[in-house]
């Protein structure tokens, strides 16, 4: 009570228990990813909570009652077990605060820093709702107070009352855990959640980029350098390239804002606004006229919330679903908390975990801290199955091949009687199948209580038959990053060359006909893919993937760059799949695009930042004339990258449903300031407000209401549900229908219908029938229901809703009345 009276309070108890959470795990951290330089401690949060978050819902899933109890339990495991093997590495511990001090202070600040960032984003457009760009935040917020009021799991679905959520909702699991354990309002932590989500994004970059570079210095002097990965030049910091990972990921966008300026400027003087078909000239004349226009004072012509929304649309998809190009700043400034953007500071961690089975020289003989490292890596990329679905097999494969990569490496033998009495050749293919399927068993075992309940409806894919790519849009998205990948490439390519004899092409002759095979297979699968399949990007991206495998095979590369050229070669290909594929049951490809390409950004990020460490100090090296448009073109695309942030985030800021609403952490308060619009009226929200706090605060438990249901997505709709999480009798039909497509779609649409029939009816045993049914408590008749089941939709509506005012006493009684909204107690 007294944390959400004051809610600078809540702030600061919600970041310092996340704080201790990263500290206290941070013993764990430490010994299992000691091959990484910094040991993963930017990650230590994004630890701790899934680590807390786990035990909670694993003990939810078996029976017993998720509560504060229960939770603070699950404290006191985490910090006994971290407590016990601090003890163990006491003096490792020590050394590393006082050798690595001013790092862990700096992780510290960077993390506050985007935290606060975001924050400020929060607290100037804190709604959870706007009538046009509200986004899926109904439904996400939804799901989010379901679990906060489960006190087992699965939980039950809010939207379709007597189901539970067939749904990926363990990020809601990940920081409801300390949302309820601190007691904060829901509506609240919805605003700490997101820029905690945004600050551990741009920390695990953080850690990756730094990673990849300090593997090259001696920057971290606990570390054993790799001698064969210095170069004679002098190396970029770590912290610039960590910091170009995080921003990245993290802050910039894709390059679809300047292109809306540039149109903006040729639709101002092309005739009706069009600018299709016309010729590349044309266009570039109308955009000097255009930008001459704006000059003289003309607005580019756009609405508000195009800012923020049309770069994330850089596809286009004429006569067809336009697909979605999300980008993490996107969907943290969109601030809808889908299992997506929950994902991403796990595939980060898991990315870690990754790298750290790259570096990992040996070890792997010791079986008992070998599984304890295959578990928690199991932990980890398992976790992305019940978060995020899309991201769990790559991520796994991922794992799975940087796992078989280091078993292969292993130069001792296993501490196995099986395997010790085998000779060392035949131990390495047996280790690295031992090792991959272990992995695998725990990423599946550890989260089977999700798996048994969880039924898939979408699991086949087709050819992709509509629209595709052109490669204008796919520079307009990757253009950025695959600028400096391609120009790191280049120059690693160079001095390949600069360091191998002529002579060395002589070892290539027994393979000529293995090498010209592979052209001749490369060449017709791009032209298949380009002619039969009209994959317009195919000749550019296929050749890009090649050549960065080939890039991998170089003799003597350091490792990091042999994981980034992997990851480069996993993304482009990831962006190529897109195009030929698609889920069975998509709208369009709309979603196949829109995950896939989150995870190419991620993969992207990382990579281009380490290229960049890698490529700056060979600067000086290059020709002025290169080096100097080489500089101007870089950061002129940085430019353009950084625009989205800076117009995107203004114009999201601005754009909110009343000008009068208060810049605070509540995303409730803007409801007693709105109006709504509908065809039949308008409403003033703050009657909905009253009525909703009334009902947080006086109803216990979750017991089944009712409220008016429209079919036109994203508006007004089933609000009752959505700001309580009180089960109703059914939600938004088109979403339920998808996360129950093992279901006929159509038991989602007769509840509807029976919803409606209900406020319409003039029937009390049909009222009295479908209460029973539903074992409905409480029902909701506002201005909503008066208007909609008034409206001329409804033949006799009016003459319906008549009968809840006669009908009172028989079969309910009014336990709350203000204005033009009533909420009835269903008599038992």
């Amino acid at each position: 009570a007294i944390i959400n009276r004051f809610p600078g309070l809540g702030l600061v108890v919600w970041y310092l228990s996340l704080s201790v959470l990263g500290w206290m795990v941070y013993p764990l951290m430490h010994g299992v990813l000691s091959s990484l330089p910094d040991r993963g401690y930017p990650l230590a949060r994004v630890m701790g909570m899934l680590l807390l978050s786990y035990l909670v819902w694993l003990a939810g899933s078996v029976g017993i009652p998720v509560n504060r109890l229960s939770i603070s339990l699950g404290f006191v495991i985490l910090f006994l077990l971290n407590l016990a093997l601090g003890g163990r590495q006491w003096d490792d511990l020590r050394r590393a605060w006082r050798e690595r001090r001013g790092y862990f202070l700096l992780v510290e600040a960077l993390f506050l820093a985007f935290f606060t960032f975001d924050l400020l984003i929060r607290l100037g457009n804190p709604d959870l709702w706007h009538p046009w760009k509200g986004g899926e935040k109904p439904m996400d917020f939804a799901y989010f107070n379901a679990i906060l009021k489960s006190t087992t799991f699965p939980p039950y679905d809010p939207w379709y009352a007597g189901g539970y959520l067939n749904y990926y909702y363990y990020g809601f699991v990940l920081l409801g855990v300390l949302t309820k354990w601190l007691g904060i309002v829901p509506s609240i932590a919805y605003n700490l959640i997101l820029p905690t989500l945004f600050a551990m994004i741009a920390l695990g970059a953080f850690s990756l980029g730094w990673n990849l570079v300090a593997c090259f210095t001696r920057y971290l002097p606990s570390r054993e350098v790799n001698e064969q990965a210095l170069s004679s030049r002098e190396p970029i910091s770590p912290l610039w390239v960590g910091l170009a990972a995080a921003l990245g990921m993290a802050v910039l966008g894709n390059l679809g804002t300047l292109r809306m300026i540039f149109q903006g400027y040729q639709r101002l003087v092309a005739p009706e606004g069009v600018i299709e078909g016309a010729s590349f000239l044309t266009r570039w004349v109308w955009a000097v006229r255009g930008f001459v226009q704006t000059l003289a004072g003309a607005n580019l012509p756009y609405s508000l919330g195009d800012w923020y929304w049309i770069p994330s649309r850089a596809i286009p998809a004429p006569n067809d679903v336009e697909p979605i190009t999300e980008f993490p700043f996107f969907t943290v400034l969109y601030a809808d908390p889908h299992a997506h953007l929950f994902a991403l500071p796990l595939t980060l961690l898991a990315l870690s975990f990754v790298l750290a089975f790259v570096l990992r020289r040996s070890g792997w003989h010791n079986l008992w801290r070998s599984l304890a490292s295959l578990g928690l890596a199991g932990l980890v990329i398992g976790a992305l199955r019940p978060t995020n679905t899309w991201d769990f097999y790559p991520y796994l494969a991922l794992g799975c091949v940087a796992l078989g990569y280091s078993l292969w490496r292993e130069p001792q033998p296993f501490k196995c009687s099986v395997l010790a009495s085998l000779p060392q050749g035949s131990q390495r293919p047996l280790r690295i199948a031992a090792g991959v399927i272990s992995l695998m068993a725990f990423s599946m075992v550890l989260y089977q209580p999700y798996a048994r309940w969880y039924a898939l409806g979408y699991g086949r894919i087709d050819l992709w038959k509509g629209t595709h790519t052109p490669l204008s849009a796919y520079l307009t998205h990757w253009g950025l990053f695959l600028f400096v990948i391609v120009s790191w490439m280049v120059w690693e390519t160079r001095d390949w060359l600069a360091h191998t004899p002529l002579s060395a092409l002589r070892k290539l002759q027994p393979y000529k006909a293995w090498i010209q095979a592979g052209l001749f297979l490369l060449i017709s699968l791009v032209g298949v893919l380009t002619i039969w399949l009209k994959v317009a990007i195919a000749w550019f991206v296929l050749p890009l993937a090649v050549w960065a495998g080939v890039l991998l095979l170089r003799p003597g590369l350091a490792e990091v760059k042999r994981f980034v050229l992997f990851l480069i070669g996993t993304a482009l290909m990831l962006t190529l799949m897109v195009e030929v594929v698609v889920l069975v049951g998509d709208i369009g490809r709309m979603n196949t695009v829109f995950k896939f390409y989150l995870q190419a950004w991620t993969l992207f990020a990382i990579s281009a930042a380490a290229a960049l460490g890698w490529l700056l100090p060979s600067l000086p090296e290059w020709l002025p004339q290169w080096r100097r448009p080489w500089l101007i073109v870089l950061w002129a695309l940085i430019f353009g990258a950084a625009l989205f942030p800076l117009l995107g985030g203004t114009a999201k800021i601005r754009d909110r449903m009343s000008l009068r609403a208060p810049h605070t952490l509540d995303g409730m308060a803007y409801m007693a300031y709105a109006e709504y619009a509908e065809s039949w009226g308008i409403m003033d929200l703050s009657q909905d407000y009253q009525a909703i706090r009334w009902m947080q605060e006086n109803v216990r438990g979750s017991p089944v209401i009712v409220e008016a249901n429209l079919r036109n997505l994203y508006r007004w709709g089933s609000r009752f549900s959505i700001y309580t999480g009180l089960p109703s009798v059914v939600g938004w039909e088109w979403h339920q229908q998808q996360q129950r497509a093992v279901l006929p779609g159509s038991w989602v649409s007769d509840r509807i219908a029976e919803v409606d029939n209900f406020y319409t009816t003039t029937d009390l045993e049909a009222a009295r029938a479908f209460l029973r049914k539903y074992n409905v408590r409480y029902i909701v008749l506002g201005q909503l229901e008066r208007g909609h089941y008034a409206s001329l939709e409804f033949e006799n509506g009016a003459l319906g809703l008549e009968k809840f005012p006669a009908a009172e006493g028989v079969l309910w009684r009014a336990v709350y009345r203000h204005a033009d909204t009533v909420i009835y107690e269903v008599i038992p």
